[in-house]
């Protein structure tokens, strides 16, 4: 299968770089977290799997039940890991617009991050790289003309703030990654892809926004990759780089693609629900990042689709035969 190619393409990448290293990955039964928890397991990490409810049972890693809105306990588990490596993917992810859900970000997302800043400025013991995982929807022009288009996006934007902080005056050396719409196998059902996938299995038509916003779309493995290289990369201190393909695409046009795919004659309802308010296109800064990384995307968006459509038809008992190699 193509993720156990993904997994012999990490190591030969990789090699023994992080054998034995202890790291220490927040939000592990996330997306994301559980995808790099695989990867770290597969290149010999010594692996501490930190998330507010049980970790994903992934065999060789340490499993933490620790809510980083905690921040007495997180100071107490990063004293006892002593992590050389940080991946900070854990985050409460929404882009409801709703004023309910400006607490929620704030302590989740902001509070949450910088109690894990805190917990990782020691002087007994020095992390080699925190890898904090930031979010494509946070404004990146002059700040008194960027758009933010929820509370989730200011509670992530004020965290890469704070990051950006402790690495320059507490000397904490960070990098942000920002994955731009990225997607997978296991993901949230409510999510655009899997949404859509599942329901067009179902033979049940997705209910959409206007489907015309510009998104650049990263398959998971993909953003693992580039997280193992901020990780490793020397002299990125400091540093924001995008994880994407550089080449938007517009929501319908990925959806319509994904019942090609699927070879389904379901209608999709684009235009059933509105457009959220202020929402701008998505496209990753690759040039940077290629230059700073030595990284870019090995999966086409095809390639990521046919593969997300096939582990989701295997869960739903759906026989679905891929279209290419």
């Amino acid at each position: 299968m193509k993720k156990q190619t993904a997994l012999l393409s990490w190591s030969a990448e990789f090699a023994d770089a992080l054998r034995g290293r202890r790291v220490l990955v927040t939000g592990a039964t996330g997306f994301i977290g559980h995808a790099l928890c695989d990867a770290l397991v597969a290149l010999g990490a010594d692996v501490h799997a930190l998330a507010r409810s049980p970790a994903p049972q992934i065999d060789g890693i340490n499993r933490w039940t620790v809510d980083v809105r905690d921040a007495a306990r997180l100071e107490a588990a990063c004293t006892a890991i002593e992590p050389q490596y940080v991946f900070h993917l854990a985050a409460q992810v929404s882009a409801r617009q709703e004023i309910e859900q400006v607490r929620p970000m704030l302590e989740h997302n902001l509070l949450g991050t910088v109690n894990l800043l805190l917990g990782l400025v020691s002087e007994r013991w020095k992390c080699a790289r925190v890898v904090l995982a930031g979010s494509a929807e946070e404004p990146t022009a002059e700040p008194r003309r960027a758009v933010v288009a929820s509370p989730y996006t200011a509670a992530k934007a004020a965290a890469s703030l704070y990051a950006r902080l402790f690495q320059r005056v507490y000397h904490l050396p960070l990098v942000v990654v920002r994955p731009m719409l990225t997607y997978g196998p296991r993901q949230e059902s409510t999510k655009l892809i899997p949404y859509t996938i599942l329901k067009l299995l179902r033979g049940e038509a997705p209910a959409l926004s206007s489907g015309s916003r510009l998104c650049d779309f990263v398959f998971v493995s993909d953003v693992v990759r580039g997280l193992l290289r901020a990780a490793l990369e020397p002299g990125l201190e400091g540093q924001t780089l995008d994880l994407g393909s550089g080449l938007p695409r517009s929501i319908r046009a990925a959806v319509q693609r994904i019942a090609q795919l699927m070879g389904s004659a379901v209608p999709v309802q684009f235009g059933a629900i509105p457009d959220r308010l202020a929402e701008r296109p998505l496209l990753a800064d690759l040039q940077t990042t290629r230059r700073l990384l030595q990284w870019e995307p090995q999966w086409t968006l095809e390639q990521g689709l046919e593969e997300t459509i096939a582990w989701y038809a295997a869960r739903e008992g759906v026989a679905w035969r891929r279209k290419c190699a």
